[in-house]
């Protein structure tokens, strides 16, 4: 009878010793259910967060800067579809990237231009928006413009219409390196950048050509009358005095270099004693 007992005893204790490992293990299993969905969660908002900043890098790279001439970092969501062009170097280079149906407003007075009548005729039906000394910023914004293209002399311009959330490159296309610069930052905006390449080639290509011909030859004193005035004249920061260097030619106006477009007297004329006088297409005077 007592070893009857003891050996109940000894079943109802192996039962609860069983019962209680199986509810610690039961617990134990609840526990790392709960950590593990705790964990599982954890991971899931780490994932999405590594998405965000994925998303975030993406859309960083996706974004088109482009540095223009007054230093400033002009940010493009996509390529500029709709382009204004605030004077006549910007759109000549529009032009040739290829851009002609994008511009839908150019600078004033550019019936005065013959090259717009060869190349692209049909620009010249295009909105005005003014000049360098008197540019239209209402008539710009009201064209609704991707991209407008300005040069850095109207750099309160500019201001003005970055402060309005329109995108504007300033350039400084006044020399042969400036103007590569211009060409390529317009390019990159518009997603030009291969039509930029060969047009910088071909320029470069015929510019050593150039070089080439008067090679040797005796330099020669130029003077170059400007369009307003024959007494307005080019100085060494403008364009138009690389293109009389590259020509073989001294620019007699060359130590000026305070200003774009110099204005002189007859006396200064007189003591420059030019080999050659030149003058702008377009002038309000003729030669006589």
């Amino acid at each position: 009878m007592k070893r009857v007992n003891i050996r109940r005893i000894s079943i109802i204790l192996i039962i609860v010793l069983l019962s209680m490992s199986l509810i610690s293990c039961k617990r134990e299993l609840e526990e790392d259910i709960v950590e593990g969905e705790i964990l599982e969660e954890d991971r899931e908002e780490e994932i999405l967060d590594e998405e965000e900043e994925e998303e975030n890098d993406d859309d960083e790279d996706q974004a088109i800067v482009v540095v223009d001439h007054l230093g400033r970092e002009v940010v493009f969501d996509k390529p500029a579809e709709k382009i204004v062009s605030g004077y006549y170097i910007p759109t000549s280079m529009l032009l040739a990237l290829g851009l002609k149906d994008n511009i839908v407003g150019i600078e004033g007075k550019a019936d005065k231009r013959p090259i717009y009548k060869l190349a692209a005729p049909e620009i010249l039906e295009l909105p005005s928006v003014g000049t360098m000394k008197e540019f239209d910023l209402e008539g710009a914004v009201a064209l609704e413009p991707d991209l407008i293209v300005m040069s850095v002399r109207l750099k309160d311009a500019v201001e003005t219409m970055a402060d309005l959330g329109i995108n504007v490159i300033a350039v400084d296309p006044e020399d042969n390196e400036l103007l590569n610069q211009a060409i390529n930052m317009i390019a990159k905006a518009t997603g030009k950048e291969e039509n930029a390449e060969r047009l910088i080639a071909y320029t470069e290509e015929k510019n050593q050509m150039i070089k080439d011909l008067v090679e040797g030859e005796e330099e020669k004193d130029v003077y170059l009358g400007g369009n307003s005035s024959f007494l307005s004249t080019a100085s060494s920061k403008m364009y138009q005095h690389s293109l009389i260097e590259d020509a073989g030619g001294n620019n007699v106006a060359g130590d000026i270099d305070d200003t774009y477009w110099a204005d002189i007297s007859y006396e200064q004329l007189i003591a420059y004693n030019p080999d050659v006088i030149m003058a702008v297409t377009g002038t309000s005077y003729s030669k006589e």
